[in-house]
């Protein structure tokens, strides 16, 4: 290189002596990280102050300097994205040397970039102030044991208060629904939080159930379904540990209310009875909270009690329920699944035939030359429409008896979800003429599904929008990507709507709301789809807007494996606030 950085010097010579200024600088750590956080470089500063000599720390990550609980919280990660996000990150706290004492230490980070703009790595000065610390702490430290003293005796003694409180209100209820919202307007008092949320394991199904909630009551009333491992609360069972997020907005949360209300801070832990989890208990609040120890520790305790009630009273209902007639139900359900199997089998072949039968017939008739009457080949039509109809009833029989027992195949593949939605709007559009298919989306958007499958979904509820809009002019569908790991596809139409007494049962198997008017189906059409949508680790809700009709709602990974979303930790989650 010609161009002189210093007089006399040639910029590789400059840059030597850059190098050797670092190396030699005594009072400041400074050393370089790579775009991982792995250490690069050791500066004798750096071995004054932390105690490693450049053969123990070079190829470490940068964390090792940081205490337990700030690893817990996922601090160096978020250090590393914000200077990679804004630049720089400048911060005190409290660090840890080769020896395991502690300093007190300023540190800044800043990102380098190369002149493509790539990271390449950051740089990180780091300055020990522990005895400007110290002498601060000093003058303060005999104040403060005794104000911390005095606080946590009173601490201490009104949590057992509460404790207390909560288990009398457990013991008083043999009710569930009663259970619950007595317990969760204490656990609200007690920890000053916004929102608490109940949700019950469904063993059968495996996925989460709102239960009982304060402050998100949408939960219960749309049915919030979440699957295990998925999002924060399926998390919370599949890792069988409390987790803590202080930041919803940049968390892995599935559940859209959450972030509808506007909630900020969150805190679940499992529901537990000797080693059986039975659900989840979270909390939230409107305003970033920083979630301490003892908080997580009493809702532990809590949701301990919460568990034993929630098992007592479940065991008080099912003992109101006689066995006899137990018995009976799971004898109709057997023998009505048995019965549906085997029909559907047996009908499948003959509807094969006959439909080949009416298609063939239906060409012979319309052929040139062949003169029939109107009424003749309106019956001939009519005859292959119902046919057709017949077969999509079977094949609906024939899902439901492989969902009943978990065998609905799902066939992945990479899907360009955009055009696909946009084939079925399409050819939708093409049936009706009273209700305008309004189609808005952004171009490409693609996941790892079956294809085949999720058209299903998307054709259903299409049908049901146009079959119950009446007279509404239009059908919205919207898909968009709210989360770099997940699609949501939404179809609102402006009909009659869904009355409130039909909508905890919505999704159940054979079950119309609309059972007044002539039956068009047997009612597994969404039964069917929210089932497809969960095997592929997603989730259908609904909602039902108050200006008529009805939105629902498809959440879909875009991968196949949501369980990634999110900072995870060996002890707990907890994603930092800016």
């Amino acid at each position: 290189m010609t161009e002189e950085t210093i007089p006399g010097m040639t910029n590789v010579e400059s840059l030597d002596l850059f190098r050797l200024l670092v190396a030699s600088v005594v009072d400041y750590a400074i050393f370089l990280l790579d775009p991982a956080g792995n250490i690069m470089s050791w500066n004798e500063g750096a071995a004054r102050i932390k105690g490693y000599t450049p053969d123990e720390i070079i190829g470490n990550h940068f964390s090792i300097f940081y205490p337990p609980h700030d690893i817990r919280r996922g601090k160096p990660d978020y250090e590393l994205r914000v200077a990679a996000d804004e630049g720089r990150w400048e911060d005190e706290g409290w660090r840890v040397r080769k020896d395991g004492s502690r300093f007190w230490a300023n540190v800044v980070i800043t990102a380098l970039r190369n002149d493509e703009g790539t990271l390449v790595g950051f740089a990180k000065v780091t300055r020990d102030l522990t005895e400007r610390r110290q002498g601060e702490e000093e003058r303060r430290q005999l104040l403060v044991l005794e104000r911390e003293s005095r606080a946590k005796a009173e601490a201490s003694l009104e949590r057992l208060s509460a404790i207390q409180s909560v288990t009398e209100a457990a013991l008083s209820h043999l009710s569930l629904d009663g259970l619950l919202n007595t317990l969760l307007d204490r656990i609200a008092e007690v920890l000053a939080v916004d929102t608490v949320a109940v949700l019950l394991l469904n063993d059968e199904e495996q996925v989460l159930e709102a239960r009982a909630a304060k402050g998100i009551e949408e939960e219960v009333d749309r049915g919030i379904r979440l699957p295990l491992g998925y999002g924060f609360a399926g998390r919370i069972v599949s890792e069988q540990r409390p987790i803590i997020l202080d930041d919803v907005a940049h968390a892995a949360v599935l559940n859209p209310i959450l972030r509808e209300k506007g909630i900020r801070s969150l805190l679940g832990v499992p529901l537990r009875i000797e080693q059986r989890i039975i659900g989840v208990l979270h909390v939230g609040t409107l305003v970033p909270r920083r979630f301490r120890d003892d908080d997580e520790q009493f809702l532990q305790i809590v949701g301990d009690r919460v568990a034993l009630a929630i098992d007592h009273a479940q065991m008080f209902e099912a003992a109101q329920v006689a066995k006899a007639e137990a018995d009976r139900s799971r004898a109709r359900l057997q023998a009505s699944d048995e019965f549906l199997s085997i029909a559907a089998h047996e009908l499948k072949t003959p509807m094969t035939t006959v439909t080949t039968a009416a298609q063939l017939l239906l060409r012979r008739a319309l052929r040139p030359g062949n003169e029939l009457s109107p009424e003749v080949e309106r019956r001939i039509i009519t005859i292959g429409e119902q046919t057709a109809k017949l077969a999509r009833l079977t094949d609906q029989l024939l899902e439901t008896t492989r969902l009943r027992v978990d065998r609905l195949p799902i066939e992945r593949e990479p899907t360009n979800l955009t055009e696909l939605v946009q084939t079925l709007v399409c050819r939708f559009q093409e049936q009706t003429a009273k209700q305008e298919l309004i189609f808005r989306a952004i171009p490409d958007l693609c996941a790892d599904i079956d294809p085949l499958r999720i058209e299903q979904v998307i054709s259903n509820l299409l049908e049901n929008a146009i079959k119950f809009s009446g007279d509404a002019p239009r059908i919205e569908i919207d898909l968009t990507q709210p989360h770099p790991r997940r699609l949501v596809v939404a179809v609102r139409d402006y009909g009659i709507g869904v009355p409130e007494e039909s909508r905890a049962r919505l999704f159940e198997r054979f079950y119309q709301v609309h059972n007044e008017q002539p039956r068009k189906g047997l009612g597994l059409g969404l039964y069917i789809s929210r089932r497809i949508v969960e095997h592929h680790g997603g989730m259908l809700t609904a909602e039902f807007p108050a200006d008529r009709g009805s939105r629902f709602v498809v959440v879909l990974p875009t991968d196949g494996d949501d369980t990634e979303l999110g900072e995870s930790t060996r002890e707990r989650t907890r994603v930092m606030s800016p």
